[in-house]
């Protein structure tokens, strides 16, 4: 009677009621709303702590509380040129009640997690209608998601995982409205995944069956994808109609000989390995990293094994599911598991078509990466519960009630293990990757300047001036994007022309540099005229074999730039790593 009853709470042999379906969801958005609050505690943990994209992506919204911040600032029109709408329309309406953006950045996480579980929990058992398998498919999947830096970051593409899973359980709910909606926030947040969306109806309009593609026979079919590719065309035409000020896009061509697409640059691409490039790259790789963190994860590839296994019929991706006897929970598998198929498809595709029109379609890795992970949780949760629903019935087999009684306990033991101890056995919960400022005193004393001003520095505390102080930078190391070269050209100007003022011989080079781009202050590493630095410094490490060998060698023969002599003089704040120097005080 226990192993019973627990069979029946964790794998019903009916349709579940309403309420077990409302006690697994809660259990999933409890769970997730823990792992949440955990990285939102990093978050505010201390003064000078932000996310390491939101420093690009949120830093330019600090425009919405106070227009006067970075005032003809290449870098922040830059990036509020290319954020897609709704991404920045969601965060104006919030400045609109004071809440400022860095701060809204740190709260989103638990709000996008919390959608993201309730839709995954949703999709799934749409797919298999047993809760059990909604709340491990959503937790899951949120383990997995803080392994990376996605969710956590509030950019666009932490919007994506709940638009995306939306769009995906409305159109298997039938619920042409929502879904309608859904298409159009995607695109309106995350524009590549409206094209993913587009594929993926148009592959549902054709089937597999004996041996052959026909065209679907269910009218429903062609009125969601006739109406969504109508809405996903639309979202398109917004976006070419309403392009970034600083198209075209870079090719493959102009990207294959920049060192900032090579393994030293800013932007890694192309890798000489292409089992890397091709498979495992982060940018240009088929598959995600950290796609089995959760370890667990790794079951979900038994699941094609377990539909081709034959006693009787088998697995259909088109008619649904007749299993073999010993299987017994795969007849309960709906004809909506062919939706998984039909999203690796779209991302292959379209992961294909990314790199024969490299970057038009922006990075290849996208489209497989995201939607990878939402069809493993999925599969996982199906695969475990099909492998438990065989435990039980095995356990059900065995003449000693008190045998089947402690069976059940170390059941209940390793799915803990498996659903949570898999996370704790990792040194740190999660990665999501917030930086901290090094330098306090530093930020606070540009944040007391006036708005205008305009800092130049190799140093690494540029990438923080504009999120911690408010205030220009020149250029940055995190803001080098090299995607759109009307932009980046002007950023490598930047940096090319003041690396020579740095470290040139005749003092007057800094001088033409201050007077040209009219720089207010100077920041400079303490370790910038040692030969080592070359190698530590991103940017000299980026052209190492344009500029950084040559000022190795001149540092290595001890000849010491003349910009050094200034530094007593010209100092206006000193701290144990860096020195700010007043530019018009240079001579």
């Amino acid at each position: 009677m226990y192993i019973q009853n627990l069979k029946q709470i964790l794998i019903p042999s009916n349709s579940p009621k309403q309420n077990q379906k409302i006690f697994w969801l809660i259990l999933s958005l409890t769970f997730v709303a823990i792992y949440s609050l955990l990285v939102i505690k990093q978050a505010f943990s201390g003064e000078y702590i932000v996310q390491d994209d939101a420093r690009q992506h949120v830093f330019w919204m600090r425009r919405f509380l106070d227009p006067e911040l970075f005032p003809d600032d290449l870098i922040a029109d830059y990036f509020q040129s290319v954020a897609p709408w709704g991404y920045k329309t969601f965060y104006w309406l919030f400045s609109q009640v004071g809440i400022d953006p860095i701060f809204l950045n740190k709260l989103l996480p638990l709000g996008l997690s919390l959608v993201t579980a309730a839709y995954c929990f949703g999709l799934c058992i749409e797919i298999l209608p047993i809760p059990f398998a909604g709340f491990i498919s959503s937790v899951l999947l949120n383990q997995n998601l803080w392994f990376q830096d996605d969710i956590v970051s509030g950019t666009p593409r932490a919007f994506l995982y709940p638009l995306f899973l939306a769009t995906l359980y409305y159109l298997l709910r039938k619920s042409l409205l929502p879904f309608l909606v859904a298409i159009a926030l995607l695109g309106l947040f995350y524009p590549q995944y409206v094209i993913l969306t587009a594929l993926i109806l148009i592959i549902r309009l054709f089937n597999w069956e004996k041996s052959q593609f026909c065209l679907s026979k269910n009218p429903q079919d062609y009125l969601f994808s006739g109406v969504g590719l109508g809405i996903s065309l639309l979202v398109i035409l917004f976006y070419v109609l309403n392009s970034s000020n600083y198209s075209p896009v870079i090719t493959a061509s102009q990207a294959k000989v920049l060192p900032e697409f090579g393994a030293a640059g800013r932007s890694v691409f192309f890798l000489q390995n292409y089992w890397d490039f091709f498979i495992l790259g982060g940018r240009s790789g088929i598959l995600p990293k950290q796609l089995f963190l959760p370890h667990i994860l790794i079951v979900g590839l038994l699941l094609p094994i377990l539909l081709k296994r034959k006693e009787g019929k088998t697995h259909n991706f088109d008619g649904g599911i007749n299993s073999p006897r010993q299987l017994p929970l795969l007849k309960q598998i709906s004809p909506n598991l062919k939706l998984l198929f039909q999203i690796l498809l779209a991302g292959i595709v379209l992961f294909v078509i990314a790199h024969l029109l490299l970057f038009k379609l922006h990075l290849p890795s996208r489209y497989t990466n995201h939607s990878f992970r939402i069809v493993l949780a999925i599969e996982t949760a199906i695969v475990l519960c099909i492998i438990l629903e065989t435990i039980f019935h095995w356990i059900n087999k065995q003449p000693s009630s008190q045998t089947r009684k402690i069976l059940g306990l170390i059941i209940i033991g390793f799915l803990g293990i498996f659903l949570i101890g898999d996370m704790s056995l990792w040194k740190n919960f999660s990665y999501p990757d917030y930086q901290k400022g090094q330098s306090p005193e530093i930020y606070e004393f540009f944040a007391q300047k006036p708005k205008d001003i305009l800092i130049a520095s190799l140093s690494e505390e540029a990438n923080y001036i504009p999120t911690f102080s408010q205030r220009s930078v020149l250029f940055a190391w995190e803001y080098a994007i090299p995607y759109h070269l009307s932009y980046y050209s002007q950023i490598k100007q930047r940096a090319t022309e003041f690396i020579w003022a740095q470290y040139h011989s005749d003092i007057q080079w800094m001088k033409n540099f201050i007077n040209t781009y009219g720089i207010d202050f100077l920041i400079l590493d303490r370790e910038a005229f040692m030969p080592e630095y070359v190698l530590k410094n991103p940017w000299l490490r980026q052209w190492y074999y344009q500029m950084g060998n040559q000022i190795e060698i001149n540092l290595q023969n001890g000849n010491t730039p003349p910009i050094v002599g200034t530094i007593d003089k010209c100092s206006v704040l000193e701290t144990e790593k860096l020195w700010v120097l007043e530019a018009k005080c240079i001579e």
